[in-house]
């Protein structure tokens, strides 16, 4: 009788604590979709410029009415507990990408992020009372400008390290990253990234400093080539005295290292080198029907001795009729200087009445419909048409091209987009 009231206690505790670990997980995500038509007729179709220095992530002059797909990140993170003061927390991201074209699209989902962290690993007090060690696969302490869909801190993948160390006049955090770049063990990259963050420069302001080391892989008798980044950011809270933010970021890199604190496997025979300059500035004034976001950069990439300097601005102002109801207009211009080549230039207008749950610029779920207009020049047309890209600049499931030949064209639709 003993044996079974102390087994019964045994399923009974571990059933409570299985309840309060369920209790604590918090469900978050993103998720994007919808749908529409094209001046050519077809389903809607997206605009942009390839943008060396950027990624390629700011040829399309802006995201609001310029994407095609449906997108989704969904994660579960669990506070899995203490021991001796120390938390335990466990993170979790599936994501998936699918081009929007019917019911059913069958497409791999990918596990972006799993991984655990401890804090608080100093006990009560000294450098180390608030720091963490996390390691797994993880998006490290990212950053970007929402409206253009650009992430100029972007190091992901496989890792380790130790985070959030006080300094007195900062927190300093070392991650070592390894990611396969070429599909083979002979073609991967080890990342050193250092950073010191929150180094107090004025009221309301901070830097950022970051510092990336890359080292080559030789493996099968291939050799791969080292690199460094370097970059500050000045980061002001309300910098015009009603809401909002700003960022202002200046950025270096050579050889495997990317300006977004990534790293590339690249030849031992090749050489590259790129500067980047990113603003990114969100107002929210205070009792006011008006807010917006707006994001600039200019940048240079030399690969193998071949220069590209691109320029990309964008700005989303947003009128609130009520709570509830806005209206929302993008405008944007992106442009592409090759080596003694014709600049390529692409410019986006777009408007979007919208309804969403609140007021905020960043209040989501949101649901739209939108009409944009695109127009390029003969320039950024033929190099998209040479690179084997028979839409030019234009892409989208079959109708892209029918713009093989034009310089302009629009897209339209609706659109939800959701965060939580």
């Amino acid at each position: 009788m003993m044996m079974k009231s102390k087994l019964f206690l045994a399923v009974a505790a571990a059933m409570a604590t299985q309840a309060t670990m369920a209790a604590s997980v918090d469900y978050h995500g993103y998720l994007r979709s919808g749908s529409g038509g094209a001046s050519k007729g077809g389903r809607e179709v997206c605009f942009g410029l390839k943008a060396p220095a950027f990624g390629g992530k700011v040829g399309g002059a802006g995201r609001l009415g310029n994407e095609c797909d449906t997108y989704g990140e969904l994660s579960f993170d669990a506070a899995m507990g203490e021991s001796n003061g120390v938390g335990f927390k466990l993170h979790t991201m599936l994501a998936f990408s699918q081009e929007q074209l019917k019911d059913e699209e069958k497409v791999p989902t990918a596990w972006r992020q799993t991984w655990v962290e401890a804090t608080n690993i100093g006990g009560a007090g000294g450098a180390l009372a608030h720091a963490g060690i996390w390691a797994g696969k993880r998006f490290y302490k990212r950053h970007d400008a929402h409206i253009a869909d650009f992430f100029w801190s972007a190091s992901t993948g496989p890792g380790a390290g130790i985070e959030n160390i006080e300094l007195g006049f900062g927190k300093f955090s070392y991650a070592l990253m390894r990611n396969d770049d070429g599909g083979s063990a002979s073609e991967a990259v080890t990342n050193h990234d250092f950073r010191l963050e929150g180094i107090a420069a004025n009221e309301g302001g901070s830097i950022d400093v970051t510092l990336n080391a890359v080292a080559k892989n030789q493996v099968d008798g291939k050799n791969g080539s080292n690199g460094y980044a370097f970059g500050v950011g000045h980061n002001q809270a309300d910098p015009f005295g009603f809401g909002g933010f700003n960022n202002l970021v200046f950025q270096v890199a050579k050889d495997a290292a990317n300006l977004d604190q990534s790293a590339t496997w690249l030849k031992s025979t090749d050489s590259k080198k790129s500067w980047r300059i990113v603003e990114h500035l969100v107002v929210e004034p205070k009792d006011s029907n008006w807010n917006g976001a707006l994001f600039a950069g200019f940048g240079e990439e030399k690969l193998n001795g071949v220069k590209n300097k691109t320029m990309s601005v964008v700005v989303r102002p947003v009128y609130h009729f009520t709570d509830n109801y806005s209206l929302a207009f993008e405008a944007g211009t992106t442009s592409v200087k090759p080596d003694s080549a014709p600049t390529q230039r692409l410019s986006k207008l777009t408007i979007a009445p919208q309804l969403s749950m609140g007021k905020s610029f960043w209040a989501r779920p949101t649901l739209r419909a939108y009409y944009t207009y695109a127009k390029w020049n003969q320039a950024a047309q033929t190099a998209a048409v040479s690179t084997a890209n028979p839409g030019g600049v234009v892409s989208g499931k079959g109708n892209q091209f029918a713009y093989a030949s034009k310089t302009s064209g629009s897209s339209y639709g609706v659109q939800m987009e959701a965060w939580w």
